[in-house]
């Protein structure tokens, strides 16, 4: 008898995303007959599932534009802007904070340039709400990424950006403050994930996403899904005692010689410069064997690199892509490709994790699919 109640409601289940996908693909209010005729249902069955869809108040009934004889048959449309998913990206220099509608539209945007502590993430998110009239009350979950080692419970075991926010419970305070489940991770590992599900990785189950600006960082999606580990340390290869990325690192933070950043000595290069050309090349021969080693062990389909300004990539992914393929033996060895997301790759990440991992809760239903298409399409970001 339970295997039959369990079969019916996974059938309920898949009947509820049906109909709100199709609902969901356009702002138009569709009829029974309409939405029965688009998902293959019998007009019974969508009855049915549209009662349970208005009581999750992700659909609600309308009256036809059109007026003609007889009485009008209702219509449904999709309360995308009966909720909001908002994600936030804390980082040693301040914050970005983006906040989305039910299908993933981009309803708010904030980069706050402050110190860096709890405080700071609900003022970006209610600073982000004010400049778009959007009421916080219909807040139903937020994505936080954190640079660190984040435990399953959401707390920092470790950072050399966020120290000050080790082992605090951040992810309860911001719940309680905001009345909503809160999923917090590490930042480049959501940046992998969104890239994975939406931008320069997609299409590909098994992605390793590198990242080059003040420092360098790894992190694995396979099956996607992101690689964590049994003490969530996948990537960090910046624990490993000792273990220095390049000659002139210290304590992890990239230095350069012919520029004062990262991305000058890219653009430098990028420009023809020749001094900032030979550092980039030196760079990626030092790093080479390491990103070689991490290539061996996992065998991604691709690698998404990260390093600055998205047209000036070309100057660090040749010499990257060239050093590494002298450290392997077998010629197969997957492509190199510039981030599509850029620096917006990481609060992506953080309110695409929020859908995936509280879909239940913002949809009333089971099963619904995060809206990663509409998450990531975004204005391609050159930075």
């Amino acid at each position: 008898m339970d295997g039959v109640r369990a079969g019916a409601q996974t059938e309920r289940s898949a009947n509820q995303v049906a109909c709100l996908q199709f609902l969901a693909e356009d702002d138009e209010a569709q009829t029974v007959g309409v939405i029965s005729a688009g998902t293959g249902l019998s007009r019974p069955t969508v009855h049915a599932v549209l009662d349970d869809l208005v009581d999750a108040g992700v659909v609600e009934a309308t009256e036809p534009s059109t007026a003609g004889p007889g009485r009008p048959a209702r219509a449904f449309r999709f309360v995308r802007e009966g909720g909001l998913v908002a994600g936030v990206d804390l980082g040693p220099r301040g914050v970005r904070a983006v906040i989305c509608d039910l299908s993933g539209r981009r309803l708010a945007y904030t980069e706050l340039q402050k110190d860096p502590d709890v405080s700071l993430i609900l003022h970006a998110v209610r600073t982000a709400a004010d400049e778009n009239d959007l009421d916080l009350t219909r807040l139903r979950a937020l994505g936080l990424a954190l640079a660190g080692v984040v435990e399953t419970d959401g707390r920092l075991r470790a950072s050399l950006a966020l120290p000050h926010l080790v082992s605090l419970p951040i992810a309860e305070t911001i719940a309680d403050e905001l009345g909503c489940p809160v999923a917090v991770d590490n930042d480049i590992k959501l940046a992998a994930l969104a890239e994975q599900r939406g931008g320069a990785g997609r299409g590909y189950d098994d992605v390793v996403y590198l990242q080059i600006g003040h420092r360098l960082s790894v992190s694995i999606v396979l099956n996607g899904v992101i690689r964590q580990g049994r003490h969530r340390l996948a990537g960090e290869l910046g624990a490993q005692r000792g273990m220095r990325w390049t000659r002139n690192a210290q304590r992890g933070q990239l230095v350069w010689t012919s520029r004062p950043t990262g991305e000058e000595v890219l653009r430098a290069a990028a420009a023809g410069d020749s001094a900032a050309q030979v550092e980039l090349e030196d760079f990626c021969a030092q790093i080479a064997a390491r990103i070689a080693t991490v290539l061996l062990v996992v065998d991604p389909e691709v690698v998404v690199v990260r390093g600055g300004r998205a047209l000036e990539l070309d100057a660090l992914l040749q010499p990257l892509e060239a050093a590494v393929e002298k450290e392997l033996v077998f010629p197969e060895h997957p492509p190199f490709v510039a981030s599509a997301l850029g620096r917006e790759a990481v609060v992506l990440g953080a309110v695409g994790t929020a859908f995936d991992r509280f879909g239940s809760d913002i949809y009333g239903i089971q099963g619904y699919p995060s809206p990663w298409s509409r998450i990531t399409h975004v204005e391609r970001t050159t930075k």
